[in-house]
């Protein structure tokens, strides 16, 4: 017998949660009885004597320790479950994120989620200008072909180490220069990682206390001529329909850009008692309550931030937030189901490039599981130095005759001309050969590399990703960068990490799948150092230097110590057919390129992934319906004519609600009626000029707080006297 009061499926008050949780503590199913529950009692939707029987049949519990109002509501959540099957665990039946239902600034403790770069909360070590160069020979000797297979090669491997020994080191940083074991080291190194490569196709490289991924086997060429195919229904439209990004000199075509169309606090609509998926998003057009703007004080940072507490009001939009889709997990195999529309993909006209996007997270998976646990489980320091006090002079019969050691000291050559000081080769000379005499004593590399790689393919996952979690959810964007012989010049980017907080991005997937006549181009990082605090005298891992001696400690590490603390990491190639994954604790800038041959056109195409914070859900696609004019259909459907707003439990009552539509006979064509006045009022759905001014007013905040990001980031070095 079907239990008629709740027919109709609804999730569980507040109330309802309070009353289960205090029943739980005298008597519950456990989880796998749960699920054989909801999978029996969900689509049957039975009385409560019903489900006493099966509780007898199916436990050894007691069924008359469960009162007949907890069975009615677990009835009722295995109806609402059964009816919304992406829902998990009795937490998500309830909307609980940053600005619905959470404060817009909550944020979990900083043991629970992902670190922040410009709130403080995360710091690279400082590297030595030694380890820099070493991350560089393993970074650029893993772009050959065939690395993997050649680095066996003892023949090669002699050829390579001389490479790196003839490099003009001191053109890459000043004072840098390589040593035997450091070559050794980066061999050892390399021999290691190409195990991992073949089994995994990941290579991670500038790795230390974090690590950048790439992979030149995830983009297989049958791969890539899939995205091309699928693609071209963004791209052959008409050009007076084409996207090109603001203030981007006409080469940045936007195919699917999370700054149209984005959530829009005080305007976009909101689902309060179901969920919208990816095949019926277009069914949800025009439903929903107004999401209310959050105060300053709902944007103001939980405590449980390291941030200052006079500036946690000033790091949120009370604006704006890009809006993600859901993806589902499966904790099993590892595969991933998008759960919700591509804010901007239409989920029908462009319904071909779903499974392309969705191989494309599934194949980001393990990169950024790897990514978001590097921390915790493989960070490494190769080399390392608490003192750059100089040594005794080693050449005092030189020095001596000037009473100081300098590099003018250096005896000239026989047959060498007087000294020139504007001679830039003879000074060149005279620095090379004061570092060579005069430098402090710095560490070598264990040509072994015995603790350079803490990671094994084993460690890279295939399933249970971010401790198991069984959804996540991503920021879709797709851009092309066109170049014309007119018009044969990109000038590059900005230093940058994605997002604002709103967001909660950890972690980026780039997808170079289509690069022709451009020049070579590298995607440049850089993060906050001084980890050891080594300009803290009072700190135990402080760093032991002569006042005012700059020159040694820059001979050190790759820092100038009178300036910020934001350390250069490195460069990677972002060629055709390259994916590269890196965490949102590095900053990022793409360096200039150009036609190759400058009489033909020229492009490279990308698809961008953002992962927000596992930890950290956010609104997303899957409660806020399409806002896009052109997406909706010409007649809304009564649901979202009807709807009333939801209750002080965030829940809409349906019953009621039908109730009332019965007893008026003209209910739906006054609902019609306000619904038109509503559009008109509120200008919504938006169209795409009102979309468009909307993302000038989200680009110029956001410029606005990445210039305060930026200033934040720049912390300066304090050396100073001691």
């Amino acid at each position: 017998m079907a239990n008629q009061a709740f027919r109709d499926p609804m999730p569980l008050t507040s109330d309802e949660e309070e009353f289960m949780k205090h029943e739980h503590k005298r008597v519950k199913l456990t989880d796998e009885q749960q699920e054989a529950f909801d999978s029996w009692a969900g689509p049957k939707d039975p009385d409560v004597s019903d489900a006493k029987y099966w509780i007898e049949r199916n436990t050894e519990l007691d069924f008359n320790a469960f009162s007949f109002g907890y069975l009615n509501l677990i009835i009722k959540q295995a109806v609402w479950r059964y009816h919304h099957r992406e829902f998990k665990t009795l937490e998500q039946l309830v909307v609980k994120r940053p600005g619905a239902g959470l404060n817009l600034g909550h944020m979990p403790s900083l043991k629970e989620r992902f670190p922040v770069l410009f709130l403080g909360e995360w710091e690279a070590v400082t590297l030595l200008v030694r380890e820099c160069c070493m991350l560089r020979v393993v970074n650029e000797l893993s772009d050959k072909p065939q690395w993997w297979l050649k680095v066996k090669d003892d023949s090669i491997v002699a050829k390579w180490k001389l490479e790196a020994l003839e490099i003009d080191w001191a053109s890459y940083i000043e004072h840098a220069h390589f040593t035997p074991s450091m070559a050794d080291a980066c061999i050892s190194e390399l021999r290691k990682k190409a195990e991992v490569y073949e089994q995994t196709g990941l290579m991670p490289v500038y790795d230390y206390c974090t690590a950048i991924i790439k992979s030149d086997s995830i983009l297989t060429p049958e791969f890539v001529m899939s995205i091309r195919d699928a693609v071209k229904s963004l791209e052959d439209i008409p050009s007076d329909c084409k996207d090109w990004h603001p203030n981007s000199n006409d080469q940045v075509l936007d195919l699917v850009h999370p700054s149209l169309w984005p959530l829009v606090y005080g305007s976009s609509k909101m689902l309060h008692d179901r969920t919208i998926g990816v095949h019926d998003a277009l069914d949800h057009c025009g439903m929903g309550t107004t999401i209310r703007q959050p105060t300053k004080v709902e944007a103001t940072l939980s405590s449980n931030t390291s941030w200052s507490s006079t500036s946690r009001n000033k790091v949120l939009s009370r604006e704006f937030q890009w809006l993600p889709c859901d993806v589902d997990l499966n904790r099993i195999n590892g595969k991933a189901k998008i759960a919700s529309y591509i804010n901007n993909l239409h989920p029908v006209e462009q319904a071909h490039l779903y499974p392309i996007i969705e191989q494309l997270i599934e194949k980001s998976l393990p990169a950024w599981d790897l990514i978001y646990n590097w921390e915790d489980k493989f960070a490494v320091q190769r080399l390392v130095t608490s003192n750059v006090q100089k040594p005794m002079c080693p050449c005092p019969h030189i020095c001596g005759r000037r009473r100081e050691c300098r590099a003018q000291a250096r005896p000239l050559a026989e047959n060498e001309a007087p000294r020139n000081r504007k001679d830039p080769e003879r000074n060149a000379r005279d620095k090379a050969w004061f570092r060579e005499t005069h430098g402090p004593l710095l560490p070598d590399a264990e040509p072994e590399a015995k603790d350079y790689v803490k990671f094994t393919a084993a460690d890279i996952k295939s399933s249970g990703f971010f401790g198991g979690k069984d959804r996540c959810q991503v920021i879709v964007k797709l851009a092309n960068i066109h170049l014309t012989p007119e018009n044969p010049t990109y000038e590059g980017g900005s230093w940058h990490t994605e997002g604002l907080l709103n967001e909660h991005i950890v972690s980026t997937a780039l997808f170079y799948y289509d690069c022709d006549n451009i020049t070579d181009c590298t995607l440049n990082f850089r993060t906050c150092a001084n980890r050891e605090e080594l300009d803290d005298s009072d700190s135990r891992t402080s760093l032991d230097y002569e006042q005012y001696d700059w020159w040694s400690i820059k001979q050190a590490f790759a820092i100038e110590p009178r300036g910020h603390t934001l350390q250069n990491v490195g460069s990677v190639h972002t060629r055709g057919g390259r994916a590269l994954f890196f965490p949102n604790l590095l900053q990022h800038q793409v360096s200039p390129f150009k036609l190759a041959d400058p009489s033909k056109p020229g492009h490279r195409k990308i698809v961008a992934l953002f992962l927000v914070d596992p930890a950290i859900p956010v609104i997303s696609t899957s409660i806020v319906p399409p806002q896009q004019k052109h997406w909706w259909p010409t007649e809304p459907k009564i649901e979202s004519l009807l709807a009333p707003a939801p209750d002080d439990q965030g829940v809409i009552q349906w019953e009621t609600a039908q109730k009332e539509w019965a007893n008026s006979e003209d209910a739906w064509l006054k609902a019609r009626e306000n619904w038109e006045q509503a559009i008109s009022r509120d200008k919504w759905p938006i169209g795409m000029e009102d979309a468009k001014e909307l993302r000038k007013e989200l680009m110029a905040e956001r410029t606005w707080m990445k210039e305060k990001e930026a200033g934040w980031l720049k912390t300066e070095w304090n050396f100073c006297e001691h």
